[in-house]
């Protein structure tokens, strides 16, 4: 299961609907920055977008910030002239000053105009599909591509054309351009004591989904995960319907309970999750395969422990540090 690079888009989709549907703030016109095409090195990949409205309010990033004023110039030129225009970021040379990329790459960024004339790129179809929890595909078309628009007194931007633009949700139809959209990773915390905080403010500071588990009473306060999205305090046999329905991605076992953790476990073991991760010693991850009742070898998700990556931590921070940092590198494919 590989998660694209465009895990802000659930985030800046739900920023664009709830700033234009918000009654105290003016109708804004916006347009889409997408990263249509790299070479070599980039900050963000072919297929990332942001937004941009006339007041130069944006939303999402397509740098690690030395190209974001100029993408927030050109958005606003390709508003004004209702014109898609297209211009190429070249970092190559890096005793330019110009941007200071440092990346040493080359990206074409193309700037389209959302209007009523191309359905805003249909992007309240794709939101909608996000918030179901599914994945998407947006194809656009981009006809009679023009030249790379240049920031130089030499260029004129009025000379760009209004290009054509058509956009797929889910299609089949083989697009110009092909953007895969995953919803945000969900991660469910089988355990609510004081070290499973910090896990869930890491995971939620990365734009996750977090879920956290445990029946007891003293635990899974709504003090402690001010951030979770939910607290369930249920008996585990909640755990598999909850998991199918909210299409959990990973799972750390984590109740300093073996009992408790071998029930969420058994309650797990032929769900559609990604990963299960223990916390704890090579010892308690088999006694806690050993308690929960079922065939180690029938269970569906990876099984994993000690939970998180080898790094040294010893503090319910670094802990909780690797755990999610292993999580987010399954989900990349880089581990």
């Amino acid at each position: 299961m590989q998660f694209a690079n465009t895990l802000d888009t659930h985030d800046v989709l739900s920023a664009w609907k709830n700033h234009n549907n918000n009654e105290h703030n003016p109708k804004s016109t916006w347009a889409m920055a997408v990263i249509v095409e790299c070479q070599g090195h980039s900050y963000r990949k072919r297929g990332s977008f942001s937004l941009i409205n006339e007041d130069g309010e944006q939303l999402g990033v397509l740098s690690g910030g030395c190209l974001e004023a100029d993408i927030r110039l050109m958005a606003r030129k390709c508003i004004s002239l209702n014109k898609v225009l297209t211009k190429e970021y070249d970092g190559r040379d890096e005793t330019d000053a110009s941007y200071q990329m440092g990346c040493g790459g080359i990206v074409w960024i193309k700037f389209i105009p959302l209007n009523d004339t191309n359905n805003h790129l249909n992007l309240s179809e794709v939101l909608k599909c996000l918030e179901q929890r599914e994945v998407v595909r947006l194809g656009l078309d981009y006809d009679n591509l023009p030249e790379n628009y240049q920031d130089n007194p030499k260029s004129n931007p009025q000379n760009s054309q209004l290009i054509d633009i058509r956009s797929y949700v889910n299609s089949s139809h083989k697009a110009q351009l092909t953007i895969e959209i995953v919803p945000k990773i969900h991660l469910l915390i089988c355990g609510g004591g004081k070290d499973a905080a910090p896990v869930c403010q890491f995971a939620k500071q990365l734009g996750w989904q977090v879920s956290v588990w445990d029946p007891r009473a003293a635990y899974a306060n709504d003090k402690d995960f001010v951030n979770a999205d939910t607290i369930l305090k249920e008996s585990h046999s909640v755990l598999s319907d909850y998991a199918a329905a909210q299409k959990v991605n990973f799972t750390v076992l984590m109740s300093h309970n073996v009992t408790l953790d071998a029930q969420a476990l058994n309650a797990l073991a032929h769900s559609a999750i990604n990963h299960i991760a223990l916390l704890g010693p090579k010892k308690r991850f088999e006694d806690v395969v050993a308690a929960c009742g079922v065939d180690k070898s029938t269970i569906k998700p990876v099984l994993s422990g000690p939970a998180g990556l080898d790094i040294g931590g010893d503090l319910p921070t670094s802990i909780a540090l690797s755990i999610v940092a292993k999580f987010h590198g399954i989900a990349f494919n880089k581990i």
